[in-house]
């Protein structure tokens, strides 16, 4: 992937969040529950194609997610719970329009949102970060 794209990738993402929180703050809350989710979701995928995963599907990038990152501890687990409720919560909020979304709480979803966004270029920033020689190994 190129390093364009990547920035792309978190530039929607930053972009999502802005506008999630527009929405919440005048009270159109299944359109900002969407943003928040892609938001995550675009935030995955760079994370992903950072390290030659290719994956586009909503279920193979939650996948790939938990396999590659939360399972290996590179990512804590509750961040990749964070994204899988995340789209649960999209989902409701798109397709079940006569169920009302009052668990959702602003500051929650988008807490969430910037939590796992931040998690994100943190493991970016730290694979970019000149790693230490391994023990018995010349500099």
């Amino acid at each position: 992937m190129s390093d364009q794209e990547e920035e792309l990738l978190l530039a929607s993402a930053d972009r999502a969040l802005s506008a999630a929180r527009l929405l919440f703050e005048n009270g159109f809350v299944r359109d900002a529950v969407n943003r928040v989710y892609y938001a995550m979701f675009y935030a995955a995928q760079a994370l992903l194609k950072r390290h030659g995963i290719e994956v586009h599907k909503h279920s193979a990038v939650e996948s790939a997610l938990g396999f590659h990152f939360a399972k290996t501890g590179k990512m804590e687990p509750r961040f990749h719970r964070l994204f899988l409720d995340a789209r649960q919560v999209r989902e409701i909020a798109d397709y079940h329009v006569s169920t009302e979304l009052v668990e959702v709480r602003e500051d929650l979803s988008l807490q969430q949102g910037e939590e796992f966004l931040t998690e994100v270029k943190r493991i970016l920033r730290e694979a970019d970060a000149p790693q230490p020689p391994e023990a018995g190994e010349d500099s």
